[in-house]
């Protein structure tokens, strides 16, 4: 075989990866409505599809988050945590509970400074991570035990009852038909996606996430951006710790656990980079519609949680290869 067709042969092959990895994850979503919508006729029906809306929000907010790291080539640990303690925060501060025992405060001022919590995380650990130049995986899994701890203090480790209607509302309500939480989600997704494609900052994690010593000669504020990453991260995960407290009804100390991976999952299912510089909030949609879409067909059918997690993790490890591959 001559030298040329060889070439040809490979250009062929990397651009068949190039297309499935831009392509696979909205094969694979399509690929589940058709299969649950053929398995079982309540799938495709209004009210199950908002409720696969409702069921997603809190993890699409984080997944939300957390994709601007994962573009800029870092990741963030503490997402979880954050939400936590944030909804704790704004709880205990709303009814004057627990560590702030009589000293309830306006609705507004409780999320401004629950929300203002998630976002000191954030800055604490992009601050150590661009200044001191110590790996994200590592400062946000400390800030991880950090929160957590903080959340037991704050809540004295006891579910926050009595919550007034007017902070439950923000996500436990409906408007015009839809549920509240929804369309802070989807706010939430355009917003972010508008940063990514028209501002400098958008342009910034790109270039710090395909090649960060280059970006630093092009004069861009490495330390800036790859801090502002994980303030958003931290603030979008206070935001889903506020929107948590309408759909429970009440603050646990506990609401925080299993909710570190499926939003880092699904920012890969939607076919971000796994090394930074490639992806963007519609792929996060789609990431976090496919875990959503998967839970709840498989529950329709009635597999129960184990095959589901089996499900998932298959579907996670082909997302995997498929974004290293391409």
């Amino acid at each position: 075989m001559s030298h040329s067709a060889v070439d040809f042969e490979v250009l062929t092959d990397r651009l068949s990866l190039d297309r499935l990895g831009r392509y696979g994850p909205i094969i694979g979503l399509v690929g589940l409505y058709v299969a649950f919508s053929f398995l079982n006729d309540r799938f495709l029906t209004v009210g199950n599809q908002m409720n696969v809306l409702r069921q997603v929000s809190i993890i699409g907010i984080m997944a939300i988050g957390v994709t601007f790291p994962i573009l800029c080539a870092e990741i963030d640990l503490s997402i979880a945590q954050v939400m936590e303690v944030a909804g704790l925060t704004i709880a205990t501060l709303a009814v004057g509970a627990r560590l702030f025992e009589g000293f309830a405060l306006p609705i507004p001022v409780a999320i401004v400074i629950g929300l203002s919590v998630g976002a000191l995380i954030g800055t604490i650990s992009g601050y150590v991570t661009a200044r001191f130049g110590v790996p994200s995986f590592m400062t946000t899994l400390a800030m991880l035990f950090l929160a957590d701890g903080f959340g037991l203090i704050v809540s004295g480790n006891r579910p926050i009852t009595g919550l007034p209607d007017s902070l439950t509302a923000i996500g436990g309500s409906q408007i015009l038909g839809l549920p509240s939480i929804v369309i802070v989600f989807f706010a939430l997704l355009i917003i972010s996606q508008f940063i990514l494609s028209y501002t400098k900052f958008g342009l910034y994690i790109y270039a710090i996430g395909g090649d960060r010593q280059s970006a630093k000669r092009m004069g861009i504020n490495v330390m800036a951006v790859r801090m502002g990453t994980l303030i958003i991260s931290g603030l979008f995960a206070a935001i889903a710790g506020l929107v948590t407290l309408g759909r429970l009804g009440s603050a646990v100390p506990t609401m925080g656990s299993n909710m570190l991976l499926p939003p880092i999952a699904a920012v890969i299912l939607g076919g971000a980079d796994l090394f930074g510089g490639s992806g963007n909030m519609m792929g996060t949609l789609i990431g976090v519609l496919i875990l959503g879409v998967l839970q709840n067909g498989l529950n329709l059918m009635g597999v129960g949680p184990s095959g589901q997690l089996v499900a998932q993790g298959i579907v996670l490890m082909l997302a995997v290869l498929a974004n290293v591959r391409s």
